[in-house]
């Protein structure tokens, strides 16, 4: 459970008539008449030549792209590099796992036999519509011998132990104050609906989403064999008993904050904040009695339940367990179709916009590196993985650090002595870069073949007992907490360390044979923006060591936050679909990594070229223009409104737009690279100019 990890976008688990044109410009020119040439790294189908790029280089760099490019029906979204390169990697993850099923296991993959049967239960559809309902009866019959707060906590910790979360999220995590530490971590949890707003607003958007989402639960219920006028009733009583757990929630601004969010007690503790809950046979029969120091999120939220244990009926307790598992478990598709085409209506229409359910071996893909990562991504990578991008990646991390250090060595407003603890943060920053040095161990993990449902919680409790069981141990400084085929990257705090796996290594981030300049203004920003997160609102609260500690003087410490707030105003005044504007505060910390990303990575480009001579023009633009359009171009996005409002209302990140946009019209070097004048919309002026790193 790694709560303060950055990554640079939102899983893609949750994402699955035309111009032409393209038009460069000419040195020094903010105008283009002619189409270039291609090169590698810059399509010149994606510009949308009738746009000025002083206006808005988004849609100048990709609006070509976004007019020709449909979104799948079966996805909420599709962007020209995560999506695409996803697409890729699932093609190569398939034939891996499919031929590990058959028995065509390479003697060098370790687990592929754990692999190949995991695979084979979720394709195993057949036996999913005639065993999946009687797997969750079987279940529910355990449910059903709930009756006081003791038989409660215990089948809790059954469904805690194989994955299901019901009202809290146990897990483990690195003491915020002692990073050498790992102890456990009681987070706010037990919602159903994307986020506690929808619950607590009245709006009739929310409210028409609240009643559909009543009638979406008893629907489920029937087809799982609950007479109607009870699941009626018991759908109520579920979303009664969320919204009240929903009340006591922090929201995700406040949840960004460590400090709030670090509330170290030990069993005792818990002990007093929920004195009706019997913590000591829960963690007992959780398999981990011996854990007795934890931190909790939400104090408030601890409160909650214990009140709601006081006076929620054994009934209740019983109709909401059942629900969390027959939602989580239709969401696997461990079910039969019935239930997982009645929960896509509901989330499609509500929050996706999507037309089609993902195709079975897509899902079933997913599902496997979820559950055994690191051992499909050990064959991934030795088959697709080349040597050359993580060498090359590796130059890109020390390049972007020396830029680090140079920009910190000149910023004004940081007096001696936070500098001297800022350089001695990025000095010991921790880079990995492909997959990990040491390969997980699965032995432990035993899946059934037979039953998906069976296997899904099976690896479920594995992982589960995995992370808890790191509660009180060393610290292991060589694990990943993101797969080697994700195509993503991370910047996490407590280890002060920077991870870039092989997946996200591949054009249009990175393109072997593109010039310097786009690949330092595709992949290089990535690199950027991951280390700008150890210095963003939150990660500059850690120290070199990992620890929760304020290293900031004073007066330092309040113009880093005059200057985040001027990054919080711009936002807020973004909008995101409709009549949704950004939450500036919720998406501070990634639009801070993005600007400082791109400054940082732009001022390593140009030092990389000390003493060489000037790269060529990339299709027909200089270098400095290449690298914006190299940067701007990995971002080309077409979204459906649902999503687009969904993801506003509870995703850190900016939409690709602002994500563009927002941090290109702050720098000067992309004004200069593209004669934008003064008072254009991509050249902000004055006190509207933002700036930190």
């Amino acid at each position: 459970m790694q709560r303060h990890l950055a990554t640079l976008a939102i899983g893609l688990g949750a994402l699955a008539g035309c111009k032409a044109a393209s038009a460069p410009l000419r040195a020094a020119s903010p105008v283009v008449q002619a189409a270039p040439a291609a090169s590698p790294g810059i399509d010149p189908s994606l510009f949308d030549a009738s746009v000025n790029p002083c206006d808005g280089f988004y849609l100048y760099a990709c609006g070509g792209w976004m007019a020709k490019t449909p979104i799948p029906p079966d996805k909420p979204k599709w962007t020209r590099s995560f999506t695409e390169i996803d697409e890729r990697n699932l093609k190569e993850l398939r034939d891996i796992a499919e031929r590990q099923a058959a028995g065509e296991i390479d003697p060098a993959d370790r687990y592929g036999d754990k692999t190949g049967d995991f695979w084979a239960a979720c394709m195993d559809e057949a036996s999913i519509e005639e065993s999946g309902a009687g797997d969750l009866k079987e279940a529910w019959a355990r449910i059903d011998t709930v009756k006081d707060v003791s038989s409660l906590a215990e089948e809790l910790a059954v469904l805690h132990r194989e994955g299901v979360s019901p009202i809290f999220s146990i897990g483990s995590d690195q003491d915020a104050r002692d990073a050498t530490q790992v102890i456990g971590v009681v987070e706010q949890g037990g919602l159903s609906l994307p986020d506690r707003d929808y619950y607590l607003k009245d709006d009739p958007k929310t409210a028409k989403i609240q009643q559909a989402y009543r009638e979406y639960v008893a629907k489920m219920l029937e087809l799982a064999g609950v007479p109607p006028d009870r699941a009626a009733r018991e759908a109520h009583g579920i979303y009664e008993l969320e919204r009240s757990m929903a009340e006591a929630h922090w929201t995700r601004v406040e949840m960004r904050d460590p400090r709030r969010t670090y509330n170290r007690v030990e069993l005792a503790g818990l002990e007093k904040a929920v004195p009706r809950f019997p913590w000591r046979s829960y963690l007992n029969a959780l398999g981990h009695g011996d854990v007795t120091t934890f931190s909790t999120t939400t104090p408030r939220f601890l409160t909650r339940v214990d009140e709601l244990l006081a006076r929620t009926p054994p009934g209740t307790w019983r109709a909401y367990l059942k629900w969390r598992l027959l939602s989580g478990m239709a969401k696997e598709r461990a079910l039969p179709k019935a239930f997982t085409e009645e929960q896509f209506a509901f989330t499609s229409k509500n929050f996706t916009g999507a037309k089609e359910l993902e195709a079975r071996w897509k899902h079933c893909v997913r599902m496997t590196e979820d559950a055994l990562g690191e051992a499909i991504g050990q064959a991934y990578v030795r088959r697709y993985f080349g040597a050359e991008g993580k060498e090359k990646t590796k130059q890109l991390v020390a390049d972007v650090e020396g830029a680090m250090g140079r920009d910190v060595d000149a910023i004004a407003w940081m007096d001696d002595p936070t500098r001297k603890r800022a350089l001695e943060k990025l000095g010991k920053i921790v880079n990995k870069v492909g997959y990990p040095d040491v390969w997980r161990n699965y032995d432990a993990m035993k899946l059934d073949r037979g039953s998906f449902f069976k296997s899904v919680l099976a690896a479920n409790a594995f992982e589960v007992n995995r992370d808890l069981s790191k509660i009180g141990k060393p610290l292991d400084r060589d694990e990943w907490h993101m797969s080697p085929p994700r195509v993503n990257a991370y910047y996490n705090p407590s280890m002060n360390e920077m991870v870039f796996p092989a997946g996200i290594l591949q054009p249009p981030f990175f393109t072997r044979d593109a010039p310097d300049a786009v690949n330092y203004g595709a992949i290089g920003m990535v690199v950027g923006h991951e280390l700008t997160h150890g210095f963003d609102d939150q990660g500059r609260q850690f120290d070199a060591a990992g620890n929760l500690v304020d290293w900031w003087t004073p007066a330092v410490g309040q113009e880093f936050d005059r200057r985040a707030e001027c990054i919080t105003r711009q936002y807020d005044d973004y909008v995101a679909v409709d009549d949704v504007k950004l939450n500036g505060k919720l998406t501070l910390g990634e639009n801070i990594a993005d600007l400082g990303g791109l400054k940082l990575a732009f001022a390593a480009y140009q030092a990389s070229r000390a003493g060489k001579p000037p790269e060529a023009p990339v299709a027909g633009f200089t270098p400095e223009q290449a690298f914006f359009v190299g940067y701007a171009q990995s971002w080309c996005t077409v979204i459906r409104p649902e999503f687009a409002r969904l993801l506003a209302q509870t995703d850190p990140h900016s939409p690709a737009r602002w994500r563009v946009d927002g941090p290109l019209s702050n720098l000067a070097e992309f004004q200069k690279a593209f004669s934008c004048p003064a008072g254009s919309a991509m050249s902000r002026a004055g006190q509207e100019r933002c700036q930190i790193w």
